[in-house]
C-alpha cells in the first residue's frame, strides 16, 4: 500500500501526525499543545465531512472504470494518513487534557471526550480500516470485481456518516470542556 501511495506520502503521513503530538507536549507549552490538536483534529473532521459528505456520493455515482481509477490513487493515501491522523489528534487530545490538569479531576465531558475517542478508533482501526483494505485488495486485483469494490465503498460511506456524527459528539464534548461541564 505505501508503494501505490508513494514512499515519501507513506512516510510523510504516519511521522507528522505521530511526532506532532510529541513535539507539542515536550513543549510544555499548553498553547503549542493546543495547536497541535486543534490542526490535527480539524485535518480530521474536515477529512470526514469531505469523505462522508462529498467524495462518497460522488464516488457511488462513477461508472464502474471511473471508479476503480479514482479510488486506486486514493484508497492506498487515505488508509495510510487518516489512522495515524487519529492517533495523532486522541494523543494530542490527552496529552493537552494532562498539561491543562483535566485528568486529574476529570469532568462528564471529558469522560464523555474519551469515550468517543475510544469509539472512533474501534471504527477507525476496525470496519473501516477492514473496508480500505479490502477496497485497495480489489483495486490491486488482475480482474476488478466491480460490484465488490462498490459494496465495499457504500459500506465504508455508511460507516463514514457514523464516524462523522461521533466527531461531532466529540465537538461538543469540546464545547462542554471548555465551559466546565
Amino acid at each position: 500500500m505505501a508503494d501505490a501511495a508513494s514512499q515519501p506520502f507513506a512516510v510523510g503521513s504516519v511521522a507528522i501526525p505521530l511526532i506532532l503530538p510529541i513535539v507539542g507536549y515536550l513543549s510544555a507549552d499548553v498553547r503549542v499543545m493546543f495547536t497541535v490538536h486543534l490542526l490535527l483534529g480539524a485535518f480530521w473532521f474536515g477529512t470526514a465531512v469531505l469523505g462522508a459528505v462529498v467524495l462518497g456520493p460522488v464516488m457511488g455515482s462513477l461508472s464502474e472504470e471511473a471508479n476503480a481509477e479514482f479510488a486506486e490513487g486514493f484508497v492506498p493515501k487515505m488508509n495510510l494518513l487518516m489512522e495515524p491522523v487519529s492517533v495523532g489528534v486522541i494523543g494530542s487530545g490527552i496529552g493537552l487534557a494532562s498539561m491543562m490538569g483535566l485528568l486529574a479531576s476529570p469532568t462528564p465531558s471529558l469522560w464523555a471526550a474519551l469515550v468517543l475517542a475510544i469509539a472512533l478508533l474501534v471504527l477507525g482501526f476496525g470496519p473501516l480500516h477492514k473496508f480500505t483494505a479490502g477496497m485497495f485488495d480489489e483495486i490491486a486485483a488482475e480482474e476488478t470485481d466491480h460490484e465488490r469494490l462498490s459494496a465495499l465503498n457504500k459500506k465504508y460511506g455508511m460507516l463514514s456518516m457514523i464516524e462523522l456524527l461521533l466527531m461531532v459528539a466529540i465537538v461538543a464534548t469540546m464545547s462542554g470542556l471548555r465551559w466546565g461541564f
